[in-house]
């Protein structure tokens, strides 16, 4: 399976995902702000991140960058719990360097699917 980093600042939240993520088999890792995340990307080699759109230490737009800066090909996913920015044009546009955006509201099913896509 997959190994993967989650960033968001909802510790209930990201305890669920990463507890659903790792009884579908995964190895996951998470961290609740932006910083952490850019260290952890630097530490340690995943197969994919999923990361929250607002967050402490940036959200996914800074991050996205910052991350791209070292790790090119790393496929990045971004979550966000506000619908408003998924559908949005300018949102759509500033993740251009994403692989794939989801709601958070989706399925552990989803998530795994879209995870196992991206994979190959």
């Amino acid at each position: 399976m997959a190994r993967i980093l989650i960033a968001d600042d909802d510790p209930d939240y990201l305890d669920a995902f990463i507890g659903g993520m790792t009884a579908l088999g995964h190895e996951v890792e998470g961290v609740l702000t932006g910083v952490e995340a850019v260290d952890r990307v630097g530490e340690t080699s995943f197969d994919v991140v999923f990361l929250d759109v607002v967050m402490k230490g940036g959200g996914a737009i800074s991050l996205l960058h910052e991350i791209r800066k070292t790790h090119p090909d790393l496929p990045i996913i971004v979550i966000s719990g506000r619908t408003e920015l998924i559908d949005s044009p300018v949102f759509r546009e500033g993740m251009g360097f994403s692989q794939a955006r989801i709601r958070k509201t989706a399925s552990l099913s989803q998530m795994n699917s879209l995870v196992q896509s991206i994979l190959g």
